[in-house]
């Protein structure tokens, strides 16, 4: 117990300053416990706590089922709210803070505290380099979003004292260099981990696997970041092909060791019911998840996968990258019936996007015998009129009633190893027949569509145009992405490291089609000239009504002005 109240204590104290620019406090490392640092159950202690902070539902009511996606051109906030996701980013509207504005290093102090006293343990066990795997691994981590965001960072490796003016008025290392860092945690953390098979907490701690594939992960991103923005003011220091590399060999080391797999079952339902689970615990395609309960939460806690509407709406544009069920583009493919009333949309597509959009008569909830089914979109909460099911739990408990919110969230699933793996080695340009059966087809066969088969790839005529070429495959791979991964919270990051500005500047996401009989629901609805419901009319910033995304400058967030008034040589982001 005393232990504890001591990392509350330390915890606690690192919050109070949180506000402030750490890299000028005096460390809280004066708060010291000599009984502390003693035994490996003490290292499990302090990464408790660094797990509570890793994000997965909303812990507030919302009266929604959330996705990471919402404000790309996947998912569009309700017309009665702008912000609060990525689309100001996307309009280019984002102001110069004066503090904060993710400028954070709390974790990163945590983390380095963790890293600089771990090896006061003297008590050992088997676990003990386990852990200290896991505290490199979060401090990869949090250095990778602070890497999305600003780009160049000062790598710092230790808690900052008043004694570091190196450090507290140092400049920052060049993103290059902050990727090698950030990789270097990683391998040192896949070095000291277990496999998650071998662990009592399988998937729900940081494992070897987990290493593995969020190696993968910030590899893909910052080699494609690299080889796509070369030549600008955001480019690194390579064209990207080593790290790409890199990624294919770790998403491989993922696949291979075969320690997790693919779920299958009935297409027809198979991907609905892989998002939708109260507890992953044995799932073999899941890596790592964050449970979910109110007993653990609170009453406060209610990420309302049970309710409706979702609080967003899907755009024309996401329901369009997946293909007819002949395994052509909707352009293209005779079985394409249209979509311009939206109980169509589903009609000989691929069953992913039947399982993930609400049409009339799909099952909103089960209680007991009671089964309550959709009819027409909340338009006032869903300015699309597309509404999801991903991740509903639609089966009410009878034993906690419709408050159930009992929904684990999935952090790293086996598909994005699959993923990963086809769209370096595309851009490598490796990509053979027998790697995009180990991958795609698989993610295709779960669902009974027809094989990606290069050099037999139909053109579709609404391939996203991103200002530069692609190879048919490469275009493939990035629609796969969007139909396996939607509303996982990758979308706005594969745009910003594919420097994919023209796709969407200037442009507004649309909705389905406003009938009458959506008209009946909401006659207040805005709509274009072509009579397609769009929400953003007359909220954005940029040419022609839609997004006003500077390139030369919002590829990457501002520092805040307190942050450079005390540190000058830290420098402001182009453009800004």
């Amino acid at each position: 117990m005393k232990k504890l109240l001591y990392i509350i204590i330390l915890f606690s104290g690192i919050f109070l300053y949180s506000c402030e620019d750490l890299l000028d406090r005096t460390p809280l490392d004066q708060i010291s416990d000599p009984d502390f640092w003693s035994s490996e159950a003490d290292l499990q202690l302090y990464l408790n706590r660094l797990y509570d902070g890793i994000e997965g539902w909303w812990v507030s009511g919302g009266g929604k089922a959330p996705t990471y996606d919402t404000g790309t051109d996947l998912v569009l906030p309700p017309p009665n709210v702008y912000g609060d996701d990525w689309t100001p980013r996307l309009d280019g509207v984002v102001q110069i803070p004066a503090s904060g504005g993710g400028w954070n290093w709390t974790n990163i102090r945590n983390i380095n505290y963790f890293l600089e006293n771990a090896d006061r343990v003297e008590e050992g066990g088997d676990m003990v380099d386990h852990y200290i795997g896991e505290g490199y691994l979060f401090r990869a981590g949090y250095y990778f979003e602070l890497l999305k965001k600003f780009g160049d960072l000062p790598i710092i490796t230790k808690p900052v004292s008043t004694d570091d003016e190196d450090i507290l008025y140092g400049s920052r290392n060049s993103r290059t260099e902050v990727t090698d860092f950030i990789l270097g945690d990683i391998d040192m953390a896949i070095s000291k981990m277990k496999y998650g098979h071998e662990l009592t907490a399988h998937g729900t701690r940081y494992s070897k696997d987990i290493a593995l594939l969020f190696k993968a992960r910030v590899a893909l991103y910052v080699g494609t970041w690299e080889k796509y923005h070369q030549g600008t003011v955001f480019g690194g220091d390579t064209d990207g092909s080593g790290y790409l590399q890199q990624a294919a060999n770790a998403a491989k080391q993922v696949i291979d060791d075969g320690n997790y797999s693919l779920v299958t079952g009935d297409t027809s339902n198979v991907y609905a019911e892989l998002f939708n689970k109260v507890d992953y615990t044995g799932n073999p395609e899941v890596l790592f998840f964050k449970h979910f309960d109110r007993e653990t939460y609170g009453s406060d806690f209610s990420n309302q996968l049970w309710n409706w509407p979702n609080g967003y709406g899907l755009t024309q544009d996401l329901t369009r990258y997946y293909l007819c069920s002949d395994g052509l583009p909707t352009d293209v493919s005779p079985l394409f019936v249209g979509d311009s009333i939206f109980s169509l949309v589903e009609v000989n597509r691929d069953p992913r996007l039947v399982q993930t959009i609400m049409i009339p008569g799909d099952i909103r909830r089960i209680e007991g015998t009671d089964t309550t089914y959709y009819d027409n979109p909340d338009l006032y909460n869903c300015g699309t009129g597309y509404e999801s099911q991903k991740f509903r739990h639609i089966i009410v408990d009878p034993a906690v009633g419709v408050m159930n919110h009992n929904v684990d969230y999935i952090l790293f699933r086996f598909a994005e190893a699959l993923l990963i793996y086809a769209e370096a080695r595309a851009e490598l340009g490796l990509l053979t027949q027998d790697d995009v059966d180990l991958t795609i087809n698989k993610l295709r066969d779960r669902v009974g569509m027809p094989h990606m088969v290069l050099g037999s790839i139909t053109p579709d005529p609404n391939w996203p145009d991103y200002g530069y070429p692609l190879s048919d495959e490469l275009y493939e791979i990035r629609r796969e992405r969007v139909t396996e991964l939607y509303g996982e919270g990758f979308r706005f990051d594969d745009l910003m490291r594919w420097m994919a500005h023209n796709y969407w500047v200037g442009k507004r996401f649309i909705g389905t089609y406003y009938t009458e009989e959506l008209k009946e629901v909401d006659p207040n609805m805005l709509a274009n000239e072509d009579g397609y419901l769009d929400p953003l009319m007359n909220s954005l910033n940029g040419p022609n009504g839609g997004y006003g995304f500077n390139p030369d400058k919002d590829y990457l967030l501002p520092l805040p002005t307190n942050e450079l008034t005390l540190n000058p040589n830290l420098g402001q982001n182009p453009g800004w």
